[in-house]
């Protein structure tokens, strides 16, 4: 009972609050109001831009035509609040309007005739008559005055009576109704839409496009939409193509035929390289026409003996043994030199004179550079005493080779990792790179102690710490002890790659790139590669200084380094900067120096090329790398004259 007793309080007090604002109602319509055209026409373009896209998907191009009018007016909506009746009232009658003079006017006073009074002489001229005039004057104004002021006590009190006349016709008015527009919209009043197909179209075709059409244009035949489709022929034109261009209609086959010349080229210098390795050998270059006839008797002298088989056979043999150990000539300079040098000491100097005679002589003077006038001497004494043939040179260069790898093998079993000496830094970094600790540790500790170094400080810190830790541990061992891990080591290093024309200095390169820039184009590189790669760009800034740097470069060092430049090129390194930077570095310069450049530059600045100020900037910068690579400056203190 408590529950519905309060239930009925809450809806009569809610009822009670409502009451105020049934007063006022509002009531929305639409009123219509003058169509526009262009809107009219746009929706009738877009209807059937939409219509033709869902259209095409389905039958494709060109087998259809649409076409849309539709009928469309535009309305204002307007909102009408009506409040509540006031009672009727007679309408307030206006007060009556005061009068107003308008303007002030002095009035005519009557005076005495002056000219009637004598005027004695030696007497004061008497003034009663001119002040009594005045006075007249003074109280006319004071009285019309005294009117204007009432007139104007007049006219406030009209206009106040205007102001509660105005009041009650604006409370007389209150309780009429108001409109207010809210907006504006379009409303379709009629759609024709007209679809043209072509014949070949099925009925469930013509369906589906009938459902389509109706479902996306939104037909309502209450409101007398219609939909006619109609069925055509359709002339299907071919399309037009554009002549290809020579290279268009061509390429692949231009491509093919420069792929065949290529590969035809290739195939022919490979042949010109195999026949060349491939020569035999007919005669015993040397100095000396003796050894000319030496040769054509010992060639004689072998054709006579060996068949033409054999004598092919030979000839390949001698070639292999010539480009073996021309390989080993340049990869082993030291060790094929010191094989030359036993082979001329001891009974064996027909070695020697074999491969002068098979090599030629100019290359094998590049592979052992080290002859003396007498080595070559007895050379050719032994090519001109000897009849030399193809069997003596084979023999003389097998033994020869013979002693390269005696030599190696008692180097390998005294210094089992000789082989490093054979090697670059980079290429036992890259030899060593997988291997554990311990065994880049033995490494390190088969190499010269300065070579060693240089080794280890390529590494990282952790790698430098544990291979000084293992190399702490090692202690005499016996060579057996190590045996197999040289022999591993040496066989990977033959095809360990060669490092010699990898360039190491990748800041060395940078630089170079940066000094064949322009200016400008040297400036954007900077500026991008300190927003994407601040650390390469700091690094680089340790080394690199710009012409722009002049400007935080200390007096001193302008003054010292500068002045010896000539002044030709200060000058013409000045040209086109700006006035500040002119001050700055004429200031650091001799007085002497400096008014030189400055009346060069009065002169010459205009007309000096740009090719002309790039080269003499990069004089200056030249110098200026030279004097801190000479320790006489550093890009520390340019940081430090830069943030002062």
């Amino acid at each position: 009972m408590m529950n519905s007793t309060h239930r009925y309080l809450w809806v009569l007090v809610c009822s009670l609050l409502m009451l105020p604002f049934k007063g006022h109602a509002q009531e929305t319509f639409e009123v219509p109001v003058k169509k526009d055209e262009v809107e009219e026409a746009r929706f009738r373009s877009d209807l059937e831009a939409r219509l033709r896209q869902d259209i095409e998907s389905y039958l494709g191009n060109n087998r259809f035509i649409i076409q849309v009018d539709a009928v469309i007016e535009r309305a204002r909506t307007v909102v009408r609040e009506s409040g509540q009746p006031a009672p009727a009232q007679q309408p307030p009658q206006l007060p009556a309007k005061p009068r107003v003079s308008g303007s002030i006017s002095l009035p005519d006073i009557e005076s005495n005739n002056l000219d009637d009074l004598e005027e004695l002489p030696g007497l004061p001229v008497s003034e009663m008559p001119l002040l009594k005039e005045n006075n007249e004057k003074l109280r006319a104004l004071h009285s019309q005055l005294q009117q204007l002021e009432k007139e104007r006590q007049e006219i406030i009190s009209y206009a106040d009576q205007l102001k509660d006349v105005a009041q009650q016709k604006q409370q007389a008015q209150a309780g009429q109704p108001s409109e207010k527009t809210i907006g504006y919209r379009n409303i379709i009043k009629k759609l024709e839409i007209t679809l043209v197909v072509d014949n070949g179209l099925k009925d469930e075709q013509i369906e589906f496009l009938k459902n389509l059409v109706t479902r996306k244009a939104q037909i309502n035949e209450l409101r007398g939409d219609t939909l006619n489709i109609v069925k055509t022929g359709f002339s299907h034109l071919k399309k037009e193509e554009t002549p290809l261009s020579f290279w268009e209609a061509y390429n692949p086959w231009i491509w093919l035929a420069s792929l065949l010349v290529v590969g035809l080229l290739l195939v022919l210098a490979f042949l010109a390289l195999w026949r060349r390795l491939n020569q035999p050998i007919t005669s015993v270059p040397t100095a000396h026409s003796g050894l000319d006839t030496a040769a054509d008797s010992a060639k004689g002298t072998g054709i006579a003996r060996q068949s033409e088989g054999d004598t092919a056979a030979l000839r390949y043999r001698i070639n292999e043994s010539r480009q073996r150990l021309v390989s080993q000539g340049l990869s082993q300079p030291h060790r094929f030199q010191q094989a030359v040098s036993q082979a001329l000491g001891s009974a064996q100097a027909f070695e020697v004179a074999s491969l002068s005679a098979t090599m030629g002589k100019s290359l094998f003077a590049s592979l052992a550079p080290h002859l003396t006038p007498a080595d070559w001497k007895q050379i050719d004494d032994l090519l001109q005493e000897g009849d030399w043939n193809e069997e003596q040179l084979s023999e003389g260069m097998e033994q020869f080779s013979q002693r390269l790898e005696r030599q190696q093998d008692d180097a390998s079993n005294t210094q089992p990792f000789a082989f490093l000496n054979k090697l670059n830094d980079s290429q036992v970094l890259f030899l060593i790179k997988d291997e554990d600790i311990r065994i880049k540790a033995l490494v390190m500790s088969q190499l010269p102690a300065q070579r060693s170094a240089d080794i280890i400080l390529r590494l990282d810190s952790r790698e430098l710490a544990d291979i000084a830790f293992e190399l702490g541990q090692f202690e005499s061992l016996p060579v057996s002890a190590f045996k197999d891990v040289a022999d591993r080591l040496a066989k990977a290093s033959l095809t360990v790659p060669s490092f010699e024309n990898i360039t190491a200095d990748g800041l060395s390169v940078l630089i170079g790139m940066l000094d064949k820039m322009t200016t400008s184009e040297e400036t954007r590189m900077l500026k991008t590669l300190k927003s994407e790669k601040p650390e390469t760009y700091y690094r680089l800034r340790q080394v690199y200084f710009t012409f722009a740097d002049l400007s935080r470069t200390p007096d001193r060092i302008i003054s010292n380094e500068l002045r010896i430049l000539d002044t030709v090129i200060l000058t013409a390194s000045l040209c086109n900067t700006s006035i500040e930077f002119k001050r700055y570095v004429l200031a650091a310069l001799p007085a002497k120096l400096r008014a030189g450049i400055i009346n060069e530059l009065k002169v010459s600045e205009a007309a000096t090329a740009q090719d002309q100020i790039e080269s003499a900037r990069r004089q200056v910068v030249q110098k200026m790398r030279d004097v801190i690579r000479e320790g006489r400056f550093s890009m520390d203190e340019l940081a430090e004259v830069k943030q002062g």
